[in-house]
């Protein structure tokens, strides 16, 4: 890759990821030796500070409490730039985004100058459960509308970012619905978007999200969505 070592970096939020961030590590690094990681812990109270621990280069930030994905991606963020990187990968620690996929972000980006390249399953053949599946297509739908560009999939954590194009202080959300929010309130003002396809990895190990209260929150950011600009 070049130089673009210097430019982007990945980022992995992580809560009680113990099970799997070794696998993610790992495989980031086989793919991309070059790539510096971040982690951050969100208040995990598993051993996955233990096992990241194994990494001297990794760079690690803790929660002291559990704050919530969003919150963990702030500090992302803010890690990231305080290391002067430019572009951020972030891709959750449950290995359910292939790692090899992180060069088709990078790619995608310097060919069109992008800001944000958001992650794009194909949820047919799949064995995520229908409920997510009308879950996402549903805010994926609602989302689209309010922003007038279409996002296929909005619940993806799979993302590139540029660093210099959000400002920390826009954003109130600290859980799930940050990355509703990040996409409503960036897209909108007109940054540069695409996506990606990536393979459609789902897990049973279960999900942090709460299928009724986060559909009642998303309900309440996208009514309150229409107050923003």
């Amino acid at each position: 890759m070049g130089m673009i070592e210097n430019k982007y970096c990945v980022v992995i939020p992580a809560y009680n990821a113990a099970a799997n961030i070794n696998s993610v590590i790992s495989s980031i690094q086989s793919y991309y030796p070059q790539l510096h990681i971040i982690v951050i812990d969100d208040g995990s109270i598993d051993d996955t500070v233990l096992v990241v621990s194994k990494y001297p280069s990794i760079s690690i930030c803790h929660h002291a409490v559990n704050k919530g994905k969003g919150a963990a991606i702030k500090t992302g963020i803010e890690k990231a730039r305080q290391e002067r990187f430019n572009y951020a990968v972030f891709l959750d620690a449950d290995m359910q985004h292939a790692p090899g996929k992180i060069g088709d972000f990078i790619k995608i980006r310097e060919q069109y100058d992008l800001d944000l390249v958001l992650g794009k399953r194909s949820f047919l053949r799949t064995s995520m459960p229908f409920h997510r599946i009308l879950s996402n297509s549903i805010t994926s739908f609602l989302i689209s509308l309010r922003i007038g560009k279409r996002v296929h999939d909005s619940q993806c954590g799979y993302r590139l970012i540029n660093l210099s194009k959000n400002s920390l202080d826009r954003f109130v959300e600290n859980r799930f619905q940050f990355e509703s929010e990040f996409l409503i309130k960036m897209i909108y003002v007109g940054i540069k978007y695409s996506e990606v396809s990536i393979p459609t990895i789902y897990s049973k190990s279960g999900s942090y999200i709460s299928n009724i209260m986060d559909t009642i929150k998303f309900i309440k950011l996208y009514l309150s969505s229409f107050f923003w600009f």
